[in-house]
């Protein structure tokens, strides 16, 4: 292994999700940087730069050092955003980053083909820790207000339409994890093109091929199809502006599968939210618990919720024939408030030992 390898993972492993030791972890880095390339990425800031920075702290020719830096634009390893006539660039982390670009177009190639399955065995061997074992989830279970019984109750930082209103630039891709498992024979057959970027990542992805750009309504009616589908909204575990929301599954989520495979509890937050049944109208059809992507519900002659295993998605709620199942707010001393975004970002941070 080169050293310049582990140079590189130790940088990345300081991001708020990292990149801890494994194997696979080098084999990841050498699929996507030449080591010329780690060398750049060495001397990157993890925080936005221009580009007449950059190339005064590295001696170079601004348009010489351009290149080299849209080359690894266009790998996925390097962010890009334009300000005015300024570029500016960061080094990606692995999520929201090169775990995922990649794949967000969702055309397969060879890089694609090679990298699912080591992610796999990444996620088995290591990964699957990076996102559990911490005190603060990084990402939390957010409810489509039509599946809440009393829509007074829902706060701003739980409405996803109040939460779009932020956004002015809307961008979907294609579900990372979906392709990972497909890629070892594995996985289902949800929809795969519900993969939610907003604002100047949006941007980033459009412009780059690995996403197309979409209006609020579309995107509304995206999500609207994803709760009937049976897919969970997620986004990250803070107050205020959203960039990013998945629609994930039980099966294939690398966040559920931490949850429910690896015993990470803190791999994702609960909403505020509780299913509950009806016992008087329940028909016991089952639909309900074959939708639960944690396995919260069980029926015999009725269906029963595991108020401590549900993660208050609503997915229950849309398909019961009966009417039966509804999402109500839980109560006062169970209620867990969302940190405010500066918050959430020094929590990471003190956790990794950065600062």
């Amino acid at each position: 292994m080169q050293e310049i390898y582990k140079k590189l993972r130790e940088k990345l492993d300081k991001f708020p999700i990292g990149l801890p030791e494994s194997e696979e972890a080098y084999e990841i880095l050498e699929a996507l940087f030449s080591p010329q390339e780690a060398e750049l990425a060495l001397e990157l800031p993890m925080q936005n730069k221009s580009l007449d920075e950059l190339a005064a702290e590295l001696d170079e020719d601004p348009d010489t050092l351009q290149a080299k830096l849209d080359d690894m634009v266009d790998k996925g390893t390097l962010y890009r955003v334009k300000h005015g006539d300024t570029l500016f660039y960061r080094i990606l982390p692995s999520v929201e980053g090169f775990a995922e670009t990649p794949f967000w177009s969702g055309r397969p190639d060879e890089k694609t083909r090679k990298l699912a399955p080591l992610w796999g065995k990444y996620f088995e061997k290591a990964f699957a820790y990076e996102l559990g074992d911490r005190k603060q989830s990084v990402m939390r279970v957010i409810p489509l207000d039509t599946t809440i019984s009393n829509v007074s109750e829902i706060t701003p930082y739980e409405d996803l339409v109040e939460l779009l209103g932020q956004n002015t630039y809307f961008a979907v891709a294609h579900c990372p994890c979906r392709q990972f498992a497909r890629a070892t024979g594995e996985g289902c057959n949800h929809s795969l093109e519900v993969c939610f970027h907003f604002d100047s990542m949006g941007r980033y992805m459009v412009e780059n091929g690995m996403g197309r750009e979409l209006t609020r309504e579309e995107t509304l009616d995206i999500l609207k199809k994803c709760n009937e589908e049976g897919l969970v909204h997620f986004t990250y575990n803070h107050q205020g502006k959203v960039n990013t929301i998945c629609n994930c599954c039980g099966c294939c989520c690398v966040f559920f599968r931490a949850l429910k495979e690896f015993d990470q509890e803190r791999a994702l937050a609960r909403s505020n939210y509780v299913s509950t049944v009806d016992s008087e109208l329940c028909s016991a059809c089952e639909t309900c618990a074959e939708r639960c992507p944690v396995d919260a519900i069980e029926v015999d002659d009725v269906a029963v919720v595991d108020a401590d295993m549900c993660v208050g998605c609503g997915v229950c709620v849309p398909t019961c024939p009966a009417e039966a199942i509804i999402l109500v707010r839980r109560p006062a001393g169970e209620i867990v408030e969302i940190v405010d975004s500066r918050t959430y970002l020094i929590n990471a941070l003190e956790e990794k030992g950065v600062i």
